[in-house]
């Protein structure tokens, strides 16, 4: 067992908000574990912590996911915080004349939902082995608004908190604890490449501060920075919200 009592496997942990989890429970003492698709990006990040492992692992495929599993599991039976991060987020337009590559549509289905439910699955028989376990699914505040530029990102991230809300429930009476993360626009490697310009977007650093807290105060949902606003626009001024968050820029 590590100083800090945790034991923690990171999904998309080479980069952003994964890296800045796993980086903040290595300095705490624990025992971290990240996985992602690009080893040596992983194996940079887990340079700069010593002792952090890898695990070279792409969440879309089902049977990739339950080898890593197993793996992580062996050498680490007290297994007992799983987050689940990686995601994928690209611009589509379908008002276009020509369909969309089917590969571009697949993607991040394949990662932001079908990825963390395969986790899910893959993870959750060593969490309930615990006397008490967490299992963090990273969603987003365009779960509750959906951003027009992002319709299939916004989509899953809709799905992730249907289901870990359903989860959350069939697992009450369990050592497994369900958290929803909840992260607003952040500084991440998430939206490289777009020429849309974001939302306001917080730093990596004051959001991982405030996913710690969080963490720290055994909440449930996690909701950090102007998600906490997308949250209360969703429900006491949905129009407003949605021509905030889609306002040309």
């Amino acid at each position: 067992m590590s100083r800090s009592g945790t034991v923690a496997f990171i999904s998309g942990g080479a980069s952003g908000i994964g890296m800045g989890l796993a980086r903040a429970f290595h300095r705490r003492g624990a025992t971290v574990v990240i996985g992602g698709r690009n080893r040596a990006r992983l194996e940079a990040v887990a340079r700069d912590c010593p002792g952090m492992e890898v695990e070279e692992v792409d969440v879309a495929y089902a049977a990739d996911v339950e080898d890593c599993a197993h793996r992580v599991a062996s050498r680490h039976p007290d297994l007992n915080l799983v987050i689940n991060n990686a995601g994928i987020q690209r611009l589509l337009d379908f008002s276009q004349d020509s369909p969309l590559p089917l590969e571009d549509l697949e993607a991040e289905i394949d990662v932001n939902l079908k990825g963390l439910v395969f986790a899910t699955n893959a993870f959750l028989p060593v969490l309930r082995r615990q006397p008490a376990a967490r299992l963090v699914q990273v969603g987003s505040a365009l779960a509750f608004v959906p951003l027009v530029a992002a319709p299939l990102y916004s989509a899953s991230k809709s799905a992730v908190h249907a289901f870990t809300i359903a989860l959350r429930e069939q697992l009450r009476g369990t050592p497994v604890k369900v958290v929803e993360l909840m992260p607003p626009a952040v500084e991440t490697e998430l939206h490289r490449g777009q020429t849309r310009e974001q939302i306001r977007q917080m730093s990596l650093e004051d959001f991982t501060a405030g996913a710690m807290r969080g963490l720290d105060a055994g909440r449930e949902e996690i909701v950090v920075g102007l998600a906490r606003a997308a949250r209360f626009g969703a429900r006491f001024a949905p129009g407003l919200l949605f021509r905030t968050v889609n306002r040309p820029r």
